[in-house]
């Protein structure tokens, strides 16, 4: 793969690189910016949300869209949308402001990873495409570990809108280098068919072992973004700590493109990721208990890395399991599946914190993943997707 290299690889990394230290930078400072205005628990949970409340019904859709206009227009508007998600947090400085940016970055993080998704995993030859989904995952796994250092340290530093300001014009420097990316014939010239329900595909049996691994990996991931600064926030933890201790939990995905091939060589893969899961589970249980900043950063890398084992292999399975020229439309449902996670966790567990308070969230959440590795044990059986499984995450 050395001997024949694409200008393209390096788009594909520096894109989802910058792409994601905007977002992934932002995500966990609406939270805290939330509580700052005065929300309370409940409402920073319907804000969080959000997020993912239009992706949940236009993610097939856009995925549609996508396998028939390619990624350049996908691309440079996911990058507007961001960048101004960003500009609404900065200038209008109440909940209302907070409520319409989640909706604008949500749609930007749904097109962006849909197209960029579906470009690594067009290529037919499968060394060529494994090589362009481990280039995505490292510059996802780079970019969510830099983002949050970023924005921890400037809204602490000066303040919020600052912060936010400073994302939105990373993000909007990216609108050019969107357009440099070029048309893949295997991208664009496909058969026609006949238009299938989408819902169809959920009869690809490694298809629907890959959304329930993902659905449960993704509830420990954005619940620990979501939630974990508010937790930290209650133990007088200042948004810098709180910035490097989230940054920590993403830059340990940047291991696991390296460990994850070696691990599924050495065991069973449905046993990696059960054991993966409930591990995670443990990793929640243990937040609560300790407000000391070190062990805290030791809790958050290693619920990094084992959340980091799942994803790659449910979205490896994914692409694996599709025909190339529904790739983006396959991509979208899970998508979807995985935007309705992201919809009733924050939800239910906002709510439910209002009773239980921030400690009793992780309680719960770390006893609905260990529970859920039950389920990814009997329909997750990952033993026949490819030795060599590189990384990616959504």
């Amino acid at each position: 793969m050395k001997k024949r290299k694409r200008p393209d690889q390096y788009l594909v990394f520096v894109c989802t690189s910058i792409f994601m230290s905007s977002i992934a930078g932002s995500r966990p400072l609406v939270p805290l910016y939330a509580s700052d205005l005065g929300a309370s628990y409940a409402e920073i949970g319907v804000i969080v949300a959000l997020f993912s409340f239009l992706p949940l019904f236009l993610s097939i859709k856009s995925g549609k869209i996508i396998d028939r206009i390619g990624i350049k227009i996908p691309l440079a508007v996911s990058i507007l949308f961001g960048s101004v998600s960003m500009i609404l947090l900065a200038m209008f400085t109440n909940i209302l402001g907070l409520y319409v940016s989640q909706v604008f970055s949500g749609l930007s993080q749904l097109i962006f990873v849909l197209a960029i998704q579906a470009y690594a995993g067009q290529f037919l030859k499968r060394k060529l495409r494994e090589y362009y989904i481990t280039l995505l995952s490292i510059g996802i796994a780079f970019g969510s570990f830099i983002g949050p250092l970023i924005g921890g340290f400037l809204s602490d530093i000066y303040s919020y809108t600052y912060a936010f300001l400073l994302l939105g014009a990373i993000l909007f420097l990216l609108l050019p280098i969107s357009f440099l990316f070029k048309k893949e014939k295997s991208y664009l010239d496909k058969p026609k068919r006949q238009r299938e329900n989408s819902f169809g595909l959920v009869r690809i049996s490694n298809l629907r072992k890959a959304i329930v691994v993902s659905s449960v990996i993704l509830l420990a991931r954005e619940t620990y973004t979501a939630f974990f600064p508010l937790l930290a926030a209650d133990k007088g933890i200042s948004n810098a700590a709180i910035g490097v201790i989230i940054a920590l939990n993403a830059g340990a995905g940047i291991l696991i493109h390296k460990i994850l091939p070696w691990l599924s060589r050495l065991f069973n893969r449905n046993l990696v990721v059960t054991v993966s899961i409930i591990i995670s589970g443990l990793i929640y249980l243990f937040n609560p208990l300790t407000d000391n900043v070190m062990w805290l950063s030791i809790l958050s890398f290693i619920l990094g890395f084992f959340t980091g084992i799942g994803q790659p292999l449910s979205i490896f399975m994914t692409i694996e399991a599709l025909p190339n020229e529904r790739m983006a439309e396959g991509l979208g449902l899970r998508l979807m599946f995985n935007k309705l996670t992201q919809i009733i966790g924050p939800l239910s567990l906002g709510t439910i914190s209002s009773s239980l308070g921030m400690s009793g969230v992780f309680y719960l959440c770390g006893t609905l993943i260990m529970i859920g590795s039950i389920n990814t044990q009997k329909g997750a059986a990952l033993e026949k997707t490819d030795r060599a499984t590189p990384n990616i995450n959504q």
